[in-house]
């Protein structure tokens, strides 16, 4: 799962995270952002496989939230749209911590801070 964080999903949210400041330029940039986003879409996809499903519905409910949204991005990417993907990050953004706090302990929670350390 990790793998798949760091090398797949995480890259391709931030693409539709920073689109504002990233917008790309050149008809190659947004053939790069199609292939991001539908890599994203695809993403949620693989989640969804038996291998990664951990035998709860609330793990396809998570996935399915985080595919949708990376098609709808998909589909705004493919319009050049930057307002439409601007308007995916809250839903984007609700599918990730969603799934956070369903399935990685700890998320959202400081460590206890320890007063011997300055």
């Amino acid at each position: 799962m990790s793998e798949l964080m760091v090398h797949m999903i995480r890259p391709t949210s931030d693409a539709v995270f920073y689109i504002t400041s990233r917008t790309p330029q050149t008809p190659e940039a947004w053939e790069i952002l199609e292939t991001q986003t539908l890599t994203l879409s695809e993403a949620g996809t693989l989640l969804m496989l038996p291998t990664h499903v951990r035998g709860r519905a609330q793990w396809l409910t998570d996935a399915r939230l985080m595919r949708d949204a990376g098609r709808k991005a998909f589909e705004a990417a493919t319009k050049k749209d930057v307002a439409a993907l601007e308007a995916l990050n809250d839903e984007l953004y609700q599918s990730c911590t969603q799934c956070h706090e369903h399935f990685r302990p700890g998320y959202g929670k400081r460590p206890p801070v320890d007063g011997a350390r300055h």
